[in-house]
């Protein structure tokens, strides 16, 4: 993930690497850990959304809901 908020296919690299966060409303969130701030984020037609112009808590981040016990 870029700095501009951009996913994109490369070599391994430290940009590679996503930091996975549960969240209150049960589901789980994607962030990058070489630019903290910035999620993976989906549009609602599947196609990738800048991650810097999106929060936490927009539905567009929010993958994999948990079940709860």
């Amino acid at each position: 993930m870029s700095g501009e908020g951009l996913a994109y296919g490369a070599h391994f690299s430290d940009e590679c690497l996503l930091k996975e966060n549960l969240e209150e409303n049960h589901y789980t969130t994607y962030s990058s850990l070489s630019h903290p701030g910035i999620y993976l984020a989906l549009s609602h037609k599947g196609e990738l959304r800048k991650g810097n112009s999106v929060g936490r808590h927009q539905s567009c981040t929010h993958f994999l809901p948990r079940r709860t016990p």
